[in-house]
């Protein structure tokens, strides 16, 4: 069974408790675009916070993501 996408954020503010939120094929497209990233990213925070409830700009710290197994770190 593959494993499912997914990006890894902790809260700011000095929490250890990173958190892993499952991405959708548009999103892995979203954030590995590298021709307009600042958009991009800003419609990949707004599907996620759409689906999850999550608002990721300002929230959170980004720490990696998994995508078709292979893992990355994302800052």
């Amino acid at each position: 069974m593959n494993e499912p996408n997914i990006i890894t954020i902790k809260a700011n503010g000095g929490s250890y408790y990173e958190q892993d939120v499952i991405i959708n094929a548009k999103e892995c497209q979203l954030l590995l675009d590298k021709t307009n990233i600042n958009a991009s990213w800003d419609l990949f925070c707004e599907s996620v916070q759409a689906r999850e409830g999550i608002v990721i700009q300002g929230n959170y710290q980004l720490i990696s993501y998994r995508i078709d197994g292979i893992m990355r770190p994302l800052h």
